[in-house]
C-alpha cells in the first residue's frame, strides 16, 4: 500500500492511497484534503475522472466539515464530556480535568487567530476527549454486551475521522473517541451496531432486525439518520 500527496490545480490537496485490495475508487472529504483510496491498477486518468465526477460535492463537504475556530468562549457541554476555556497566568496552553469535566487553560491575552494557537488548542481538546472516551466507551460497551448477550474480543478507542466504529471478523471492536460528545442514545446505537457485527458481519436484513431488537423502542435506521447529522468538532 502506497500513499501520495498531490496539489491539484482545481481540487487542492489530494491524498491518494493505492491499495492492492481495493476494488473501486473510494473518496472522502476531510478538512485538510480530499482522500482517495484506489485499486493498484488505477491510472491517472481514472483519478481525474473520479475527481471530475465528485470533486464539487467533496469540496462542499470540506467546507461543511471545516474545523470550528476556537476562542475563549468555546465550550463543549455533552452528557459525558464537558470542557470550557479559562484564561489564567499559565505559561502555555494546557488542559486539566477528569471524570468528564475539563478546563482548557490559556495564557492571558492569547491570540486565538494564530494558526499555532488553533493547533495547540485542538491537540489539547483531543487529548481530553481521548482521556474521557477511554474511560467511558469501553465500560459502556461491556455493559451493553452483557445486557444483550454479545461477546467480543477486544475494544480499542482511536482518533479517526472516517467512521464512528468498526468490528473485525475476530471480534475486535474499534470505537471513535469523538463518540464521547454525542448524545447517550447515539453512543449506544454505535456500540450496539458494532456488537451486532459480532453475530452478523454484514448489513443484511438479519443484521438490521437484530439491531432493531437491541435499540427498541427506537428503530435502528432512525438512529442512523440522526447520527449522520453529527459532525466532528476537532
Amino acid at each position: 500500500m502506497t500513499k501520495e500527496q498531490i496539489m491539484h490545480p482545481k481540487w487542492g490537496r489530494v491524498v491518494v492511497t493505492r491499495n492492492p485490495r481495493a476494488r473501486r475508487i473510494v473518496m472522502r472529504a476531510r478538512p485538510e484534503a480530499i482522500h482517495m483510496t484506489i485499486p493498484a491498477n488505477a491510472t491517472t486518468a481514472d483519478i481525474e475522472r473520479a475527481l471530475d465526477r465528485h470533486g464539487d460535492k467533496l469540496l462542499c463537504r470540506q467546507k461543511e466539515n471545516a474545523p470550528v475556530p476556537f476562542d475563549k468562549e468555546f465550550s463543549i457541554n455533552a452528557p459525558n464530556f464537558r470542557l470550557r476555556v479559562e484564561e489564567s497566568r499559565t505559561a502555555n496552553i494546557m488542559v486539566t480535568g477528569s471524570n468528564g469535566t475539563y478546563i482548557l487553560h490559556c495564557p492571558v491575552g492569547t491570540d486565538y487567530t494564530m494558526a499555532g494557537t488553533q493547533q495547540a488548542l485542538r491537540q489539547c481538546i483531543k487529548a481530553a476527549m481521548k482521556h474521557c472516551a477511554g474511560s467511558v466507551l469501553p465500560a459502556r460497551l461491556k455493559t451493553l454486551a452483557t445486557e444483550h448477550g454479545f461477546k467480543y474480543n477486544r475494544c480499542t478507542v482511536r482518533d479517526v475521522h472516517s467512521r464512528w466504529g468498526s468490528c473485525t471478523s475476530t471480534g475486535n471492536i474499534n470505537l471513535n473517541m469523538h463518540l464521547i460528545i454525542l448524545p447517550c442514545r447515539l453512543i449506544d446505537y454505535v456500540l450496539l451496531h458494532e456488537l451486532c457485527h459480532t453475530v452478523e458481519m454484514n448489513h443484511s436484513d438479519r443484521f438490521w432486525a437484530l439491531l432493531d431488537r437491541c435499540t427498541a423502542p427506537d428503530k435502528a435506521k432512525t438512529l442512523r439518520a440522526k447520527l449522520k447529522k453529527e459532525k466532528f468538532i476537532v
